[in-house]
């Protein structure tokens, strides 16, 4: 496994000295990566902006803005494609966007691409691994983000599989036909509630196991957090609504080995050369567990 070692060790060094030119490359492949996996998802929905010269022009406009603008920016790509089929559907997701603004990006704002993230990994059938990663990553914080993100494919799910049923007229009983279909295929969705619930658990679970002071942490932590997603969604869930118990499955084991992948690279650590240290001041005595990261044979030699 050294070669993972090399392979992020190489990454970091030409990152250090090359951040001014990959970040905003970084953040093309990833907005382009986003867009063509809801337009692959959309099919025949995915119209309007949908198309290779705006969803370029949006990416070269994320590559200067914060993270969150890919979140936004195909947010915006679904809501053009929804207007062109109800204007209902694109009402009601106008307001889910800026709801989430409101709710997240007015209160913790930093993380908005994991919302575009989410949706990504529900499309990619690997949901799980960013609420395992993730909580390893950036701790409880990314509990809002997930929940947010989980609520917003649901609407995209939604329109996916009626989408082809809706139609553009301006029509009170039409457009009252459309709402009260869509409140009662998202809002009122207890699978959707059970999934959001799923998410926030597994990234508080990961996040105050893997703070733990005992040996393996991080990897209990994704354990138990795959065991939230288990019990809530693959058992539970399946109460509310039929679903591919093999795809579950599979995706849930998908995640676990990129959640584990993640943890042995970025926080493998060498339990055998733990040390518990005691120091003292004027004011405290100190207690210290000491883990050495485990490094390659070359930075080792170097160090």
């Amino acid at each position: 496994m050294d070669i993972l070692f090399d392979i992020r060790d190489n990454i970091r060094r030409f990152y250090a000295s090359n951040a001014g030119l990959i970040r905003p490359l970084l953040k093309i492949a990833c907005a382009l990566i986003c867009f063509f996996s809801i337009r692959f998802y959309l099919g025949s929905l995915a119209t309007g902006l949908f198309e290779f010269s705006y969803m370029l022009l949006f990416s070269l406009v994320c590559a200067f803005l914060p993270w969150g603008a890919i979140s936004f920016f195909g947010g915006i790509l679904v809501l053009f494609a929804m207007l062109e089929a109800s204007y209902v559907m694109a009402g009601f997701m106008l307001i889910a966007i800026l709801a989430t603004g409101f709710l997240y990006f007015g209160f913790k704002p930093g993380h908005g691409a994991i919302i575009a993230l989410v949706c990504v990994g529900f499309i990619w059938r690997i949901p799980y691994a960013a609420p395992l990663i993730l909580g390893l990553y950036l701790g409880a914080s990314a509990a809002i983000p997930c929940a947010l993100g989980v609520f917003l494919w649901f609407i995209l799910r939604y329109f996916e599989i009626n989408g082809g049923q809706m139609s553009a007229v301006i029509d009170t009983s039409v457009m009252m036909t459309d709402f009260s279909a869509i409140m009662d295929g998202v809002i009122k969705d207890r699978y959707m509630v059970i999934m959001a619930a799923a998410f926030v658990l597994c990234v508080l679970t990961v996040s105050a196991i893997k703070s733990l002071s005992i040996d393996h942490s991080w990897t209990i932590a994704i354990g138990a957090g795959a065991a939230v997603i288990c019990v809530l969604v693959i058992i539970i869930g399946a109460m509310f609504e039929e679903t591919s118990l093999l795809w579950d499955i599979l995706g849930l084991l998908l995640s676990l080995g990129l959640a584990f992948i993640y943890e042995y690279v970025f926080f493998g650590v060498d339990y055998r050369g733990a040390e518990r240290l005691q120091f003292e001041d004027d004011d405290y005595y100190y207690y210290v567990k000491a883990i050495p990261k485990i490094k390659n044979e070359e930075e080792d030699r170097r160090s």
